[in-house]
């Protein structure tokens, strides 16, 4: 499976303004629900119980913060690329400024999973992580996701 099939360009946020990674999950949930507070709500408050976990940081300033939701039809997933490195606490100490997110139903098991794996498998490439760095728009991101 490849970024692009999972990973649609509507999807894909550049220059994402934050400080802190609270709020980066209230921008997460707010664009995976943008008509409903109450289910925007909900992922928030899931992805801040699946944090406490354990961070969902992956090193050089990369995180997928996920979770699974109740009511959710399928899976969703929303990159962010920040203005400037938040604090996620990474084992490897460095700030967060590519966030890879996936909320899927409760019950989903193999898309989710799969969605993990495609995105670990690009992202274990440095020279993807450097190219998503110096990339300014969504639709040069979405033409680097389609070429995996």
């Amino acid at each position: 499976m490849k970024l692009y099939e999972f990973l649609k360009s509507d999807a894909i946020h550049v220059n994402v303004d934050t400080d802190s990674k609270k709020n980066v999950f209230k921008i997460l949930g707010n664009l995976f629900s943008p008509q409903d507070s109450l289910f925007s709500s909900k992922i928030i408050d899931k992805l801040n119980e699946r944090e406490r976990l354990g961070p969902t940081t992956i090193g050089k300033g990369v995180a997928i913060p996920h979770t699974k939701i109740d009511g959710l039809e399928q899976t969703k997933v929303i990159f962010l690329k920040l203005k400037n490195g938040v604090d996620f606490s990474a084992s490897d100490n460095q700030k967060i400024d590519l966030i890879f997110s996936i909320v899927a139903p409760e019950d989903s098991e193999s898309d989710h999973l799969l969605i993990l794996s495609s995105i670990s498998k690009f992202i274990r490439k440095t020279s993807n992580i450097d190219k998503l760095r110096k990339l300014k728009t969504a639709t040069e991101i979405f033409l680097l996701f389609k070429k995996g």
